[in-house]
């Protein structure tokens, strides 16, 4: 450091005659060296000659005076003799901010400082430049843009983080993912909603499925889902691919402290008391994190709730859930959400007792200690939510049971406890132990209905058993009956037949020329006959045959040898043969009937 004691001048002196020193100029030569500027531990000096030569070199002087050099380094003329590549570097962090920043303010001073920019870095080399003023005004521009919302880019409009469902860094557009705004104007949409929830489903959204961390998925679902319930979208109508599988019902009972800044004596003495009900968040053990809706909810719950002095106990949520009427002090009116989002309201207490307590507490300063606890019910899920395990409450469920209490457990401002006992009987998440536990009628009353209609069930089926045996029985003897009838119809069809055919067969042989033996013959041959087919045949066979023998039963005129009688006698039995068959005889029986006509007997 230079010695405080020598003045400006002194030193620049000094530090002149240690540079002339150094490079070996004598006095009285015409090679000058000028200061051109001074700090305490830097000087930029001249070199006189046909060329201008700046240098920049550091320096020290001890207590002597003596100047200690350091090594000199060529510079550009300069103002603020800074190198140009500062500047460059200035320009182009410059031109990155205002490309991802939301702003309507100052486009003409920043368009201006660019175009200065670019004007100085584009000036020929070695013509004078001040470049002092630009850096300036860059790194004004540049720390202004950085206070601005960062942006992303889409269809030409700019959308800052809260646009989108996934935004894991804010200084980091190009990470952003699933928009939630249709646009800057109309913002989010229900149409952009089913857009960005389509996305997460197993097809995607046209086909295109975002990617996103499994840690970070849970959190964008349930931002989804709070922009869904901001429009006042029913749960049965949120898309399947935002809801989370394992959302359940669970039990609030958060204690709160009493805002003493926000009373006033006025109001305490007509026993107003504000109040805060819920806030959005963690509470105070992490245990659980409330969601905007949620605070929404409770205000719609909540407003004209009655309020009690102190929690009800577990005999009592047993005997009398619906709360004793000597227990009811306050009704709670104007709930509202709060600049800072909290669902606040105020105790409207109309028990004389507690009113005197509430001013004694505020006289003597001790408002704090009374606080107030809600009991309700909320539905969410398990989630991580900043790296805390917690159950994430979205919403607030209405319940006939539902109250905010003084108590005075309160939790410096925040929700300080969780009840792990179930006190609100909600069919939706109360498990059988506990039913047994507080409504053991309610169970005999159930265990004896569901008795009575087995008892009834199995009677029906038992009736229903008895009529499809006798349906079965019936439907036995009535199929036996058809067979029967069938087989009646059958053989009476037979018999008509069988009698039609005779009379035929014995008109036939009635008119036919032959011997009564004969006659005979052929009616027997035809007794059973259920057809006439084949009588004409066996009249014209019987008649040959009776031609060709004798009186005696021999057979005559065969024109003389043996062999030609042999041959005669088998022509007329394939004659007699072939009318057996047609009349329905089989070819054996036909046979036999055939040798017997032939021999005579």
């Amino acid at each position: 450091m230079a010695n405080a004691k020598l003045s400006l001048r002194e030193k620049q002196n000094a530090v002149q005659k240690a540079i002339r020193d150094k490079l070996g100029i004598p006095e009285g030569s015409q090679t000058y060296v000028w200061i051109r500027d001074m700090w305490d531990d830097e000087v930029i000096y001249e070199i006189s000659g046909s060329e201008k030569n700046l240098f920049r070199v550091s320096y020290t002087i001890d207590a002597d005076g003596k100047v200690t050099l350091g090594t000199p380094e060529k510079v550009v003329e300069q103002t603020s003799y800074k190198t140009i590549e500062s500047l460059q570097a200035k320009y182009a962090d410059l031109i990155q901010e205002s490309a991802k920043r939301i702003y309507k303010d100052d486009k003409e001073r920043i368009k201006k400082v660019l175009d200065l920019c670019h004007a100085i870095l584009t000036t020929p080399q070695g013509e004078e430049i001040d470049i002092g003023e630009a850096i300036k005004e860059c790194d004004s521009c540049i720390a202004w843009l950085k206070a601005q919302e960062a942006a992303k880019t889409e269809d030409g409009e700019s959308y800052p983080a809260s646009a989108f469902a996934y935004a894991p860094d804010a200084e980091k557009p190009s990470e952003w993912k699933l928009r939630l705004w249709e646009d800057p104007t109309k913002k989010v949409t229900r149409k952009q909603l089913g857009a960005a929830s389509a996305a997460l489903s197993p097809g995607g959204f046209r086909g295109q499925k975002v990617d996103i961390p499994a840690d970070d998925l849970s959190a964008v679902k349930r931002k989804i889902r709070a922009a869904y319930k901001s429009l006042d979208v029913p749960d049965e109508d949120i898309p399947k691919w935002v809801k989370e599988a394992n959302e359940v019902r669970d039990y609030i009972h958060e204690s709160i402290s009493v805002p003493v800044a926000e009373a006033t004596t006025e109001n305490i003495a007509k026993g107003i008391v504000p109040i805060r009900i819920i806030q959005p968040g963690f509470n105070s053990s992490k245990s659980r994190h409330y969601s905007d809706s949620a605070v929404k909810d409770a205000v719609k719950i909540f407003e004209g709730a009655k309020m009690y002095a102190n929690h009800a106990t577990k005999t009592e949520e047993k005997e009398r859930p619906e709360r004793d009427i000597r227990d009811w002090v306050a009704t709670v009116r104007n709930a509202k959400v709060s600049e800072k989002g909290t669902a606040v309201a105020e105790a409207h207490i109309h028990a004389g007792w507690l009113k005197d307590m509430v001013s004694n507490l505020h006289e003597h300063g001790t408002l704090d200690k009374l606080g107030v606890s809600i009991n309700s019910i909320g539905r969410g899920s398990k989630q991580k939510i900043d790296g805390v395990e917690t159950f994430a409450v979205e919403s607030l469920v209405d319940h006939p049971f539902k109250s905010v209490d003084f108590v005075t457990e309160a939790g410096a401002g925040g929700a300080v406890g969780v009840k792990e006992s179930p006190e609100i009987l909600d069919v939706c998440i109360i498990d059988l132990a506990r039913l047994k536990e507080v409504r053991p009628d309610l169970i005999k009353e159930v265990e004896s209905e569901i008795d009575t209609k087995i008892k009834q069930e199995a009677k029906k089926i038992m009736e229903t058993q008895e009529q499809i045996d006798k349906l079965t029985k019936d439907n036995e003897a009535l199929a036996k009956e058809r067979d029967e009838l069938k087989g009646k119809l059958t053989e009476a069809d037979k018999a008509k037949a069988k009698a039609e055919a005779q009379a035929v067969i014995k008109e036939a042989v009635g008119k036919a020329q032959l011997p009564d033996a004969a006659k005979a013959r052929i009616l027997e041959q035809f007794k059973e006959a259920e057809k006439a087919d084949g009588i004409d045949a066996a009249i014209k066979a019987e008649s040959d045959y009776l031609s060709k023998i004798t009186e005696q039963g021999k057979v005559k005129n065969l024109g003389g040898s043996q062999p030609d009688a042999e041959k005669a006698r088998k022509e007329l039995k394939e004659s007699f043969k072939a009318s057996y068959i047609s009349s329905g005889k089989s070819e054996a029986e036909a046979e036999k009937l055939a040798e017997t006509a032939v021999n005579g007997r």
